[in-house]
């Protein structure tokens, strides 16, 4: 439990005040009375072997923690695969971190990278139907040990994602609807799928 401070919401430069890092409301507003803050651990992090393969989607701001997760692995040199579905409404305007991404795919970091811009066409196309164009491989990375992580909106789009997953391992599995939900909730337990939905 702590209490945010004002320093840092202003700063002077060229004889004019401008407003600092901190975002104004909560520099302004938390001296009288305090804002609490309440701190939590993430639970949202990289396996502990860097060569395990990785399959991140993340629609639009949710690929933040996966830009993260990248440079996470450049710096440490890791090795293993990577892939990262993202999906927003337009390419041209929503493209959070284009030139990030494509530069990890240049310098190998990033292996694959899937994207669906749902308003570009006239059917819409969401990351979902990506995974399904890509289901054996997919499955592959799955079965090679892959971390399965998803990150965004929690009312559609976790749920549309968690669905495909299983339809996945189901298909591409040669498994009954019910084996499936059983390899997936596996796949939770073992700390291999993991979600920060909201």
């Amino acid at each position: 439990l702590g209490h945010c401070s004002v320093a840092g919401a202003k700063v002077t430069g060229k004889g004019r005040q401008r407003k600092g890092s901190c975002p104004s409301f909560p520099a302004v507003r938390c001296a009288d009375p305090p804002a609490l803050v309440y701190p939590t651990s993430s639970k949202f992090r990289l396996p502990e072997d860097n060569d395990v393969p990785i399959i991140m989607v993340g629609p639009g701001t949710g690929v933040a923690p996966f830009r993260a997760f990248l440079q996470e692995r450049q710096m440490i040199g890791a090795r293993g695969k990577t892939w990262l579905f993202f999906g927003a409404q337009r390419e041209k305007s929503d493209f959070y971190y284009e030139e990030d991404f494509t530069k990890f795919m240049a310098d190998g970091v990033l292996t694959k990278l899937d994207t669906a811009f749902s308003r570009d066409q006239e059917h819409k196309i969401y990351v979902q139907n990506r995974m399904l164009g890509s289901s054996g491989e997919i499955w592959q990375w799955l079965e090679e040990g892959a971390h399965f992580y998803v990150c965004g909106d929690a009312k559609r789009m976790a749920k549309d994602v968690d669905a495909t997953l299983r339809e996945i391992v189901e298909q591409q599995g040669g498994k009954s609807a019910d084996a499936a939900n059983e390899y997936v909730e596996n796949l939770k337990n073992e700390k291999r799928y993991k979600r920060d939905v909201y």
